[in-house]
């Protein structure tokens, strides 16, 4: 495998959204997580926000993005300045590493215990207890993909997915971004709807695949660029589409999901934090999806949103 390096900046959170958008064109993937308490924020940031009703902005972020060729620091160094005059703050350290080839996620995955959220129960093959009675079983081995189900962004998802298959069985089913295939395997093992389950990674569309046998759902999956695939729109439109990725491209696809979607139909949106709602909820009110239910573990959220009738 080709290497793969991590860019690493600290920032407050009020100022996280601009240098995610300086960091994107050097990267394949971003995320921003809250920082750990011995990361100290650079000079000349704001104070951070307090609590105000429900929301409250970090003090710290940490803002990871991706890149599968070697990044030029001075560059980026320089870009990330410019971000931070448009911000009048001091430019926030930037740090450069290669990111061992090691799978990290079936390492730590050999060790989990099972994770039990809403009417699923998440567990890896070295756990071999039967679940509790009324409790749907999924055998998920993260492997190189993403989503063991430890992840809260996970827990979020499988939480709205029980609430929105109380209210409705859906019959179309797309899991976009599946990674393991987690979310599309439970919908489909308590609906039992047609599922299709997507992602750009070739990797996560083989685990997913495996996973779902292992499973014994009925399922189709390919690699696929977001939207940009002549299978999703044979199949269009969904009743339901799972959607755990990131703010960003969440937000750039709002328009094609909102087409996608029947008329009264669900999509689950995840896959970044609480304080990126609005950014992520604006696109997607645009083209006429409302909010159903927030669902929020830990710093992360799950969005259900509708297409009205």
């Amino acid at each position: 495998m080709s290497p793969t390096w991590k860019i690493t900046i600290s920032t407050s959170a009020v100022s996280a959204e601009v240098y995610e958008s300086a960091l994107e064109p050097f990267s394949e993937a971003i995320s921003v997580s809250e920082a750990s308490n011995n990361i100290t924020i650079s000079r000349g940031l704001p104070e951070p926000a307090n609590w105000a009703g429900d929301l409250w902005l970090a003090e710290a972020c940490t803002i990871e993005a991706i890149a599968t060729s070697l990044p030029n620091q001075s560059y980026i160094e320089q870009t990330i300045a410019v971000a931070a005059a448009s911000l009048n703050e001091h430019p926030p350290e930037v740090f450069i590493s290669e990111v061992p080839d090691i799978d990290w996620q079936a390492e730590v995955l050999a060790n989990l215990p099972p994770i039990e959220v809403g009417r699923f129960r998440v567990r890896g093959r070295h756990i071999t207890e039967p679940a509790r009675p009324g409790v749907i079983d999924l055998e998920i081995e993260a492997g190189a993909a993403f989503g063991s189900g430890e992840h809260e962004t996970t827990k979020a998802c499988l939480e709205a997915l029980t609430a929105a298959l109380k209210r409705h069985q859906p019959k179309r089913v797309l899991d976009l971004g599946c990674g393991t295939g987690v979310l599309g395997i439970a919908a489909a093992k308590m609906a039992k709807p047609q599922l299709l389950m997507t992602d750009i990674d070739e990797r996560a569309a083989i685990v997913a695949k495996a996973a779902a046998k292992l499973n014994h759902v009925s399922c189709r999956v390919i690699q696929a660029n977001g939207w940009s695939n002549p299978i999703i729109k044979s199949i269009e439109p969904f009743d339901l589409v799972l959607a755990n990725i990131l703010a960003r491209p969440l937000r750039s696809m709002a328009g094609d999901l909102a087409n996608a979607l029947k008329p009264g139909g669900r999509a689950i949106l995840s896959g970044f934090l609480y304080w990126q709602e609005n950014f992520v909820m604006t696109a997607h009110r645009a083209h006429g999806l409302t909010l159903e239910k927030r669902t929020r573990k830990g710093d992360w959220l799950a969005l259900t949103v509708r297409r009205a009738q």
